[in-house]
């Protein structure tokens, strides 16, 4: 009976503080489903990604990076989806899809599948894995900032627009005059 008695109270008092921590993970786990729900409808699709049946693994093995690296790549990887690859040259389109889909995850992934000996030999030659690391991302972070720079689609519209004006525009005022734009201009 005594045990009852220490049971009852017991079982009564941890319903009432565990009744609000369980709640509160079921509406964060209805709320996580609804999120993944929109997601595909949120996120547009990668460009060029992984074959079916290939899972893009990069964002996992991002996050089992230590914290200065991690949030690196993650930074990384939002520049990378959020990049205008429709607005981009070819060029520069299959120089960020590479970077995306070969030459980030590639670099993770040796990092990543260190050994404890091959850090040892890397120490005793004097290098710092993190250090290797955190300069092939700069690496990557450097060739994706000239690629996004040196995009000169945007550039050639602008200058092939210009031309298409001023010979449409500059030959028509030479051989009329003046008149013909203040004609337009009072039309």
């Amino acid at each position: 009976m005594n045990a009852e008695a220490t049971l009852v109270p017991l079982m009564f008092f941890g319903s009432i503080f565990a009744f609000p921590l369980v709640r509160r993970q079921l509406i964060h786990r209805h709320d996580i489903e609804r999120l993944h729900a929109l997601r595909p409808a949120l996120t547009p699709p990668l460009p060029d990604a992984p074959l079916p049946g290939t899972a893009d693994d990069t964002p996992a093995l991002a996050l089992r990076l230590p914290e200065p690296h991690r949030h690196y790549a993650l930074a990384l990887l939002c520049r990378l989806q959020d990049a205008p690859y429709d607005q981009l040259d070819v060029q520069a389109q299959y120089v960020l899809r590479q970077a995306r889909l070969d030459y980030l995850p590639t670099t993770l992934r040796a990092y990543l599948t260190l050994t404890p000996a091959a850090r040892a030999h890397l120490h005793a030659r004097g290098h710092s894995p993190e250090s290797h690391l955190q300069e092939q991302l700069e690496t990557i972070a450097q060739g994706i900032s000239a690629v996004l720079g040196q995009d000169q689609t945007a550039a050639q519209r602008m200058l092939t627009q210009g031309a298409f004006l001023r010979d449409r525009f500059v030959q028509g005022h030479r051989e009329d005059g003046p008149t013909t734009v203040r004609k337009f201009l009072q039309s």
